[in-house]
């Protein structure tokens, strides 16, 4: 009965269970927020497509073609933009829901009421880690740009200020020392504590600015086009088109963060998932225009790894070209920049909320209306790995503990379905992943195993009838389980060195929740204890 389940939820939880113990939906606190709702949908979209067009347009895009697509590096961008489209639908669908599209948050929120609170934690580390390292790898590429950009203009001696340096530590230890790029993030983090409004400003001016470059770079570089480039389309094979999606993924990193800005939008149920999918179709047609006119105007073996837009106008003679396209690339990393100092801070001020963070950072400024600790502390853990970090192990972690935190978001989605079906879908997650390792690292064999396990675990879920009518996507479970699997490929095709990085940073900040956050959270309370969740609902009626 009710009475003998609630009696029995009272019963204080064991060590294992607190670990998925959820927050009830009807406990988020809906419009009653201490941030100021001031964003409409044009703030929206322009913050996700500021998080996004930076160094994943401007660097990776060279190297996805010169080393692993070659001109097909145009069907990586769609094959990649796709992928995102499917994340994007389930994003969509939990911003649409009346009371999770409410809060800040994002997929912390939404792991918090559907997987449990070790899961919803582990999602709050990871958009950390995604957000800190990102903004930190960006001001990276915009010092590299400024260096450039500098040695074209004939000022040697301005930019040898911004060129990377070897620091040696005692036990030798060695960083390689960016002295300039913790400058940019330090006033950038001085720009977001100045208020939603007044940062979003800045961000929508960086972001048409980069649209008029990209833009420029697109119909200037059209005249130039050589359909001789084009050939041969596919050098690598279709191997060779995967993996360049897989790199030009971190281009699409991002768009995720405009469902952070929940408590600070107005309309929030229909302005977040219209700038989450706008941003991604805004993305999608951006990419795949600038990769076709890239390969058209520089044969392959010409096209340069690092600033592979601004050189391909140098190539040509254009110099003035070339030195519009790098000021384009530094103000593109300026907007990416703050959206990560932007974003952070909301995810924090919620996790604070919850009690799984110290209570400082959801202390909100009574001026400016903005969480200024978290602020503060995204810019200090941004500006230190922007200065001492590896632009490549940045890149390369930042892409995995975003990609888990999507796969979160469409195990999340499949759960609000079907609260019950964490173990079919837990399953298929683990399935698809190792189906994924044996297509990228074994032969075939491993992949009618791998294959075997992922359909199995498809039906699986896909028997299950929906608890909850709450279901905008078409097709059932088809959508979030095909966006798993494409998720899991990127994963893996980023190297086993990647994935270690990312579990050790991971149980770095679990540690924080083991000391702070399991005896902090506010679930700890009475009313935590006659909550009924399915887990919990399950142990009642043994």
């Amino acid at each position: 009965s009710t009475t003998d389940a609630k009696s029995t939820l009272a019963m204080p939880l064991g060590p294992f269970e607190s670990l998925m113990r959820r927050k009830p939906i009807e406990d988020l606190i809906g419009g009653k927020t201490g941030l100021k709702r001031c964003l409409g949908l044009a703030d929206v979209v322009a913050f996700g497509v500021g998080v996004c067009v930076g160094a994943g347009l401007f660097v990776t895009i060279g190297t996805a073609a010169k080393h692993a697509a070659g001109p097909a590096v145009v069907l990586s961008f769609a094959i990649a933009g796709f992928a995102a489209f499917l994340t994007a639908l389930c994003y969509a669908e939990m911003a649409a829901h009346p009371k999770l599209g409410q809060v800040t948050g994002s997929a912390y929120t939404y792991a918090y009421t559907t997987l449990g609170e070790l899961a919803a934690f582990t999602n709050g580390w990871l958009l950390s880690l995604g957000y800190i390292f990102g903004g930190a790898s960006v001001a990276r590429g915009w010092a590299y740009y400024t260096e450039g950009l500098l040695l074209v203009a004939g000022w040697p001696m301005a930019a040898s200020a911004f060129a990377e340096r070897p620091l040696l530590l005692p036990f030798g230890i060695e960083f390689v020392l960016s002295p300039v790029a913790p400058v940019l993030v330090v006033l950038l983090t001085v720009v977001a504590a100045a208020g939603a409004q007044e940062s979003s400003t800045f961000n929508v001016v960086m972001a048409c600015v980069n649209l008029v470059v990209i833009a420029a770079f697109v119909f200037g570089g059209a005249e130039e086009v050589s359909s001789s480039n084009y050939q041969p389309f596919m050098p690598f094979g279709f191997t060779g088109v995967v993996q360049g999606a897989a790199i030009v993924y971190f281009a699409f990193l991002g768009f995720d963060s405009v469902t952070a800005l929940a408590e600070e939008t107005k309309d929030p149920n229909r302005t977040i998932p219209l700038g989450v999918m706008l941003t991604i179709c805004i993305l999608i047609i951006v990419y795949v225009c600038t990769a076709a006119v890239l390969v058209g105007m520089v044969p392959l073996a010409d096209i340069d790894d690092s600033a592979p837009l601004a050189k391909a106008f140098d190539y040509h003679g254009s110099t003035w070209l070339a030195v519009m396209v790098g000021m384009g690339a530094m103000s593109c990393c300026m907007a990416n920049t703050l959206c990560s100092t932007m974003g952070l801070p909301r995810i924090l001020y919620r996790m604070a909320e919850d009690g799984l963070l110290p209570t400082q950072f959801k202390d909100v400024n009574p001026t400016t209306k903005v969480p200024v600790i978290g602020v503060v502390a995204t810019g200090v853990a941004t500006a230190l790995f922007a200065g001492l970090s590896d632009f490549t192990a940045l890149l390369t972690v930042t892409s995995i503990a975003s990609l888990l935190v999507f796969n979160s978001v469409c195990v999340a989605k499949m759960l609000l379905r079907d609260p019950w079906a964490l173990a079919p879908v837990g399953f298929y997650t683990t399935a698809s992943f190792a189906f994924a390792a044996a297509l990228w690292y074994f032969s075939w064999h491993y992949w009618v195993v791998g294959l075997a396990l992922t359909l199995t675990a498809v039906a699986m879920v896909w028997v299950r009838p929906a608890q909850h009518e709450h279901n905008l996507i078409p097709f059932g479970p088809f959508i979030p389980l095909v966006a798993i699997l494409a998720n899991n490929i990127m994963i893996v095709s980023l190297g086993p060195k990647a994935m270690i990085h990312t579990v050790l940073a991971t149980l770095a900040g679990l540690t924080i929740y083991i000391f702070y956050g399991r005896k902090h959270s506010v679930l700890n309370g009475p009313r935590a204890a006659t909550e009924e969740t399915p887990l919990a609902a399950r142990s009642a009626n043994a």
